[in-house]
């Protein structure tokens, strides 16, 4: 699929359109991270779902919100291709149909799992859920703990859960008072209690099996 497609670098808080005059683009994450964005008029901007690399991203399968913006939340590269020319390459491999078919179910998956978070959860178990799954992501294990670069803003992280900037202002005072969570320069993240962080998530052990790295 590499040679039909357009490499794209995206630098962090660049857009990228999600409808591609004449035809529908659909974007491949290689790296970095993506995500969707809503604005309606005269409310908050929402954002609404995380990209990783390996996830697919095609209008079609975005709501259709006011607002809607797909952006790189940190330096992302991707690989961009016609809708029409992704499903003629997917069918004409039944090896590429089945990745396909499971990649995008696990998205829907996650998608699920972050409305019932919103929905469900308190504020502390929503950060908590979100630290374990960058950590799933984006972690690298070492005598501190798991650390890494966190690529969301604070209005990032607000806006992913739901939360009042104050509430999860107070809400990371918590976590680091009560030794799960260490800032350090530069955004630097490290989780220096992995098992008691997944203790404060009741959904860990699923945010685990979606968020787990390919081995």
């Amino acid at each position: 699929m590499r040679e039909h497609a357009t490499p794209v670098r995206a630098r962090r808080r660049q857009r990228l359109a999600l409808d591609q005059a004449p035809a529908e683009a659909v974007y491949i994450v290689r790296s970095g991270l993506l995500g969707t964005e809503a604005s309606p008029p005269g409310k908050h901007r929402q954002l609404l779902e995380l990209f990783y690399p390996g996830d697919i991203i095609r209008r079609a399968l975005v709501p259709d919100l006011p607002g809607l913006t797909l952006t790189a939340l940190s330096v992302t590269e991707v690989w961009r291709l016609p809708a029409r020319s992704f499903d003629s390459l997917t069918a004409a491999n039944p090896d590429q149909i089945s990745q396909t078919q499971k990649r995008l179910a696990e998205q829907h998956a996650r998608a699920t799992l972050h409305a019932s978070i919103i929905g469900a959860l308190s504020g502390d178990e929503r950060f908590a859920s979100l630290l374990i799954e960058l950590g799933l992501r984006l972690g690298m294990r070492g005598p501190a703990g798991i650390s890494f670069d966190v690529p969301l803003s604070r209005t990032d992280v607000a806006d992913y859960l739901s939360l009042n900037p104050d509430t999860l202002s107070r809400i990371t005072s918590r976590f680091k008072s009560r030794g799960l969570l260490q800032h350090a320069r530069n955004g630097h993240t490290v989780l220096p209690a992995w098992e008691a962080l997944l203790q404060a998530s009741p959904i860990a052990t699923t945010l685990q099996t979606l968020h787990a790295p390919s081995t």
